[in-house]
């Protein structure tokens, strides 16, 4: 199951940015994606390139503590595409509602997993 969620979100990212082999680069890179994606109101690919960015970043082996500055990049971009996902949910017809809130709590997710791991002192 958890490697049938991982290939679709492969299918969404682009290669450009799978194939990046520095993890740094990367993580911005999907986030660059998730940027763009939200501008073409594509939320459901910007929460996909956010999970990535997530991975990419933890695939570093630092603990939040020792790579805070990527971290904080990171949740600053979580909640910069949290309220631009708020106001694509406002502008959406009620049927296309519950797919985009689906792809927000996503988003959310992966903001909630870095602020926890910033702010606990567990390494």
């Amino acid at each position: 199951m958890i490697l049938f969620l991982f290939l679709l979100l492969l299918g969404q990212v682009p290669d450009a940015v799978l194939n990046e082999p520095v993890a740094e680069k990367r993580y911005q890179l999907a986030l660059d994606v998730a940027a763009k994606a939200l501008v073409e109101k594509k939320l459901v690919v910007a929460a996909d390139a956010t999970e990535f960015a997530l991975k990419s970043l933890e695939a570093m082996g630092k603990s939040p503590h020792k790579n805070a500055r990527n971290y904080k990049r990171i949740e600053l971009r979580t909640r910069e595409f949290l309220r631009r996902a708020d106001a694509l949910i406002k502008e959406a017809g009620v049927e296309e509602r519950p797919m985009l809130e689906e792809a927000q709590s996503r988003i959310n997710a992966v903001h909630e997993k870095v602020l926890e791991g910033v702010m606990s002192k567990n390494p």
